[in-house]
């Protein structure tokens, strides 16, 4: 079972997350409660895993990625999941996930999110003492709004082997329109910028550069 808290991104800015030490913690950022709602009893249900998830109603307009590096950095879980409100989860999902992380030792697991075959890790979870390393305290890098911040992850964690793929944790995106929506624009050319110089240079290789352009 997962403990619930929620909260908004405007009070996210000036409060704590509760004291209980968990070894999981998830970031929910959502819009439509719900649908939020909804999803986190079924990802409950199906975790077979403790864990505690923080759902933060975006009502500042933050976008995504603030809200997810300021969960982050007040949390102090070792491991740390991050996904939206239209996840839909596998049977054993956070179990299995976590197993995954622990046995093979590894940064960043890729979800299976029905779409990108663990190419992308769009819902993803990572182990903090490795995350920690990259973006100075960070989930992802704070320049991004809403869209990238997951694939550049992704590539660093590709180069430095530290990306795993399990296709039995199943989060599946849920959005019938995914495919037909334009994504943020200024975070796409953003991406394309950093993607030049290897995100800080730290990617070296050119064809894991080129992958996602």
């Amino acid at each position: 079972m997962l403990n619930f808290f929620n909260t908004t991104s405007a009070e996210l800015a000036h409060n704590e997350l509760p004291k209980k030490l968990s070894n999981i913690d998830i970031v929910l950022p959502y819009i439509d409660k719900k649908k939020m709602l909804d999803t986190v009893a079924i990802l409950s249900k199906r975790a077979e895993e403790s864990g505690q998830i923080i759902c933060v109603h975006d009502n500042a307009n933050w976008g995504f990625i603030r809200i997810a590096n300021t969960v982050f950095k007040k949390s102090l879980a070792p491991f740390f999941v991050y996904l939206a409100q239209d996840a839909f989860p596998g049977r054993y999902w956070l179990k299995i996930a976590l197993n995954t992380l622990q046995k093979n030792q590894k940064g960043l697991l890729a979800f299976n999110d029905g779409k990108w075959f663990g190419q992308l890790a769009s819902f993803g979870m990572v182990q903090r003492q490795w995350v920690l390393s990259i973006y100075n305290g960070n989930l992802f890098h704070p320049s991004y709004q809403s869209h990238y911040a997951d694939t550049e992850l992704t590539l660093i964690a590709e180069h430095q082997n530290q990306l795993i793929y399990q296709p039995n944790a199943v989060l599946i995106e849920i959005d019938p329109h995914k495919d037909t929506k334009a994504t943020n624009p200024h975070d796409k050319t953003h991406f394309q910028e950093r993607c030049k110089q290897g995100f800080d240079l730290q990617v070296t290789n050119p064809e894991l550069l080129k992958k996602f352009r």
